[in-house]
């Protein structure tokens, strides 16, 4: 397990190769530390859900929305509302259109995403180029954990790279908003 801080020169570079190599990252977000991967590595997302105690779809994170639009089935009724969540950092659970995303992050054909307005997220997908998993930090039915040290002691041997941010203030998760043919519901 590697451990670097975000604002240490080497920290991008460092979480770019992490990624390319199918690596498991411990990163944080604009709300909370959140854990990924690299969108196709299948087995570091069944290590993540394994780590967490768990089998559920797991969200994306993405530089910026056209980089998924022709993959998504979005209501038009409901574009605007979708930007403005988009905007403040929340995650949308839309439909996709057949194959575009992987089934083990999926789920009845629905797939979470959000655009992060964290600074250091916004440089590393903005170099990435591509989607990268993201769930809190935490064993299900846990408090995520909010400090680099708490995620070394709980899951240091499993994650290869924490960007250490620091102790983030305890804030809630990002909140989660799900796009029916019909209708939009919020479940966080």
């Amino acid at each position: 397990m590697k451990r670097i801080k975000i604002n240490h020169p080497d920290a991008i570079k460092e979480t770019l190769l992490a990624l390319a190599n199918n690596q498991v990252v411990a990163y944080p977000t604009d709300t909370i530390y959140g854990i990924g991967t690299d969108i196709e590595n299948i087995e570091g997302i069944k290590k993540i859900n394994l780590l967490k105690n768990r089998k559920a779809p797991m969200s994306i994170i993405i530089h910026n929305f056209e980089e998924i639009t022709e993959k998504l089935i979005i209501p038009s009724q409901f574009k605007n509302q979708m930007n403005n969540i988009i905007k403040n950092g929340d995650t949308c659970i839309v439909e996709y259109k057949s194959g575009a995303f992987s089934e083990i992050i999926t789920q009845d054909k629905k797939i979470g995403f959000r655009v992060p307005n964290y600074p250091f997220l916004i440089k590393l997908l903005s170099l990435y180029k591509k989607p990268i998993t993201t769930t809190s930090i935490n064993t299900t039915g846990q408090e995520p954990l909010n400090s680099p040290d708490e995620i070394k002691k709980m899951f240091g041997n499993d994650i290869d790279l924490i960007l250490d941010a620091g102790i983030i203030k305890k804030s809630s998760a990002s909140k989660i908003y799900v796009f029916g043919k019909n209708s939009i519901s919020q479940i966080r």
